[in-house]
Order: C-alpha cells, then sequence, then structure tokens
C-alpha cells in the first residue's frame, strides 16, 4: 500500500470514478494511514510527490515535515497516479465487465439469467460497486450460458466438464453462487426447494433421477410393451426410461395419487385401478414432462387426482407446485383438518419463518387445514399416519 493507492481508491469510491477529472480533490492524513504504509515512507512518497508537482503537502501546524494534515492535488493528475501505480483505472475495468457482461446477455433466452443481470449486475456495474474479478464473471456467465442452453438432465460434473473443462469446477465454485441467484430470481421455484431439487428444475443432477410407482401403468419402452402392474409392490423409472418412454393409453387408470414421503408411499396399499406416485417434494423438469405427458392421456376419462403430504407449511407448497404445474384437478388427500386432529399427538411447534409465510398462503382447497395450522401454531408430518 503506498499514498498514490490510497488517492486512488478515494477516488474510486467518489461520484467521479468514470473519468470526471474536473476540479482537485484532497485526502485527509489519518493515524491508519501512517500504519498502514509506514510514517515516513508515506512523508518521504508525498515529499516527492510534491516535488514533481503532482500534490501539494498541508503539513499539521508546528510539526514541518513531521505530521501531514492532507494532501491536495488537481484531478488531472489521476491517470499519471493510475500509471505509477500500474493500476488500470476502475472505469476502464467496469467497462471491460460492462461489455463481457453484455455479450453473454443478449444470448440468453432463460428469463431469471435475464433478470438476474438487469437487476443486479448491471445496475451494480453501472454505479460501479461490482467487486467480481472479470475473470470470475467469465466463468459464471459461461456457466449460465451453458445451463440456458440444456434441454435435458446432465450429471453435475459432466456438466461441469463439459461446459468450464473441469469435472469439479462447477460444485467447487459456482454451485452456491448459481443455487443463490436462481433461488432470488427464478420465479417457478418454491422457497422449501432442497439445494439439490433447485439444482434439478435446472437439469443438473447429482445422480440418476427416479421415479418410484405403484400400480399399472402401460408404457412402450425400446418398442417393448411394459405394464408396471406386473410390480404389485412398485418398481422405479429411471432417468433414460422416462425420457424414452412412449405412454400408451391407460383407459384402466381411474385414480392417481402422490405421495410426499418415501415411508408413506411405500406403504400406501395398492388398489386395482389407482396408480401412485412418489413425488419426493418437487419434480424435477424430466419427471413433470412425463406427467404432464400422462394427464393429457388420460384427459378423456375420469379421474380422480389425489395428493397425500406433510401438513405443514412444506406440503401446503408441494401440492401447489404439482397443481399449478402439472395435475390442475388436483384435490387434498389425508390433508384435512380431521386427519390433523386424529395426528395432533404427533406435532411438533412451527417454526417462526414459516408460520409468518404459511399466513400468507392463498389455497382455497387447503385453507382449513392452514386455519387450523395457524389456531395451533402446531405441524404434522406425513409419517405419523403409519
Amino acid at each position: 500500500m503506498t499514498l498514490i493507492d490510497d488517492i486512488l481508491n478515494q477516488f474510486e469510491r467518489s461520484t467521479k470514478w468514470k473519468g470526471d477529472f474536473s476540479g482537485s480533490a484532497s485526502l485527509r492524513i489519518e493515524e491508519e494511514d501512517y500504519k498502514s504504509i509506514g510514517k515516513s515512507t508515506l512523508i518521504q512518497e508525498a515529499i516527492s510527490l510534491e516535488e514533481e508537482q503532482l500534490l501539494k503537502i498541508c503539513w499539521v501546524k508546528g510539526y514541518y515535515h513531521e505530521d501531514i494534515e492532507k494532501v491536495e492535488y488537481p484531478l488531472t493528475h489521476i491517470e499519471a497516479f493510475y500509471q505509477r501505480a500500474n493500476r488500470t483505472p476502475k472505469y476502464q475495468l467496469i467497462e471491460q465487465k460492462l461489455q463481457l457482461v453484455l455479450s453473454y446477455y443478449v444470448k440468453l433466452k432463460t428469463p431469471w439469467m435475464r433478470r438476474y443481470t438487469e437487476e443486479e449486475v448491471l445496475p451494480k456495474l453501472n454505479k460501479g460497486g461490482y467487486t467480481q474479478e472479470l475473470e470470475e464473471l467469465k466463468l459464471l456467465y459461461l456457466c449460465l450460458e451453458g445451463l440456458d442452453q440444456l434441454e435435458a438432465p446432465i450429471f453435475k460434473r459432466v456438466f461441469s466438464k463439459r461446459i468450464l473443462k473441469n469435472s469439479k469446477t462447477f460444485e467447487k465454485d459456482l454451485q452456491d453462487k448459481i443455487i443463490r441467484i436462481a433461488r432470488r430470481f427464478d420465479e417457478e421455484l418454491v422457497d422449501t426447494m432442497e439445494n439439490s431439487e433447485v439444482l434439478a428444475q435446472l437439469y443438473i443432477e447429482e445422480y440418476s433421477q427416479e421415479l418410484s410407482i405403484k400400480g399399472s401403468l402401460l408404457l412402450k419402452v425400446a418398442d417393448k410393451m411394459l405394464d408396471t402392474g406386473v410390480f404389485p409392490y412398485g418398481t422405479v423409472l429411471n432417468t433414460q426410461t422416462i425420457k424414452n418412454s412412449v405412454i400408451l393409453d391407460n383407459k384402466h387408470i381411474t385414480k392417481l395419487i402422490t405421495i410426499e414421503n418415501k415411508a408413506n408411499y411405500v406403504s400406501e396399499a395398492y388398489e386395482e385401478g389407482t396408480l401412485i406416485i412418489f413425488c419426493h417434494g418437487y419434480f424435477s423438469p424430466l419427471e413433470r414432462e412425463f406427467l404432464n405427458k400422462l394427464r393429457v392421456i388420460l384427459s378423456e376419462q375420469e379421474v380422480c387426482y389425489l395428493h397425500s403430504g406433510d401438513l405443514d407449511y412444506g406440503g401446503v407448497r408441494i401440492f401447489q407446485y404439482i397443481r399449478r404445474r402439472i395435475f390442475p384437478k388436483l384435490q387434498p388427500y389425508r390433508m384435512d383438518v380431521d386427519t390433523f386432529n386424529q395426528y395432533i399427538s404427533y406435532s411438533e411447534a412451527i417454526e417462526p419463518g414459516p408460520l409468518e409465510k404459511l399466513k400468507g398462503i392463498e389455497e382455497p382447497l387447503l385453507l382449513p387445514l392452514i386455519e387450523r395450522i395457524l389456531e395451533t401454531n402446531l405441524v404434522i408430518e406425513q409419517e405419523a399416519f403409519l
């Protein structure tokens, strides 16, 4: 650190950082400046700069050559200070970052990525407040561009190797930031999603997706007819099966139940004509696409759509998500006041955060349950039913 660095740091914090060199400025010398630079070193540097007519020293009265009150300089000398310090002017660095961001922004199609750029990155850059290094910013937007182009799930490390040239870079340097950005700007995400569920919504897989189902579902897979009903206790469709299956007419299905928790899914008794699906929280985009195709196939027949989940804020949000994104005719199943009262001895106190959020939820189909939770300040996990 030098006196010139202090001068430049002050200039970059001012409103003239974009390159306005009109007028003059002064820097008051504080005790911390002496400590960080060294008192004798700072004084000698100031004297040398004054001899070169780059600044003027105002000495503390009675302490000539011993203690500096402030230094004064015309702003036309700022460029010379940058050269002396071997520093790139802030306005040049910001302009480089702006051009980089804009070069990616014009190519991005995903709404939340464009919103992030418009509402956070560009305003900060225009105010000179974006501190991320140019290479870090480039890596971030390279990652966003890669995510923007995904149309199907991809394993996390494969994505990282393909887009970032290193299999661990995404997880090590970008994952947390991408999740934070997506949570803030992606309106499709739900606040109760786990980080892994957020990544799944972005098509990033930590492991192969598995859709657990119980009941008879007729599919065509690789030119072979498949009836999952041959597995009386349920089966699992992995990513490749989900992606490559053709859903056939399933006239026999009269009821479809989604269940939030695995233990309840496993314990749910199979009934003829019922398809039971473990939703594990929030369905991924690939699973949503598959289930929406199923809904279209079933649209010509009478099917009862039900969902069973936790009697808490998260359970309400998951119900809303499935109803709004997949099955519009979805009705609650074991998510009513009678069920709540029946298992209230297994309840737990609701946390303040979810309690406040629940007060703002508008879900007519679950309104009696929500009012009961708010009345008692209690919640019940679905596993209590077992």
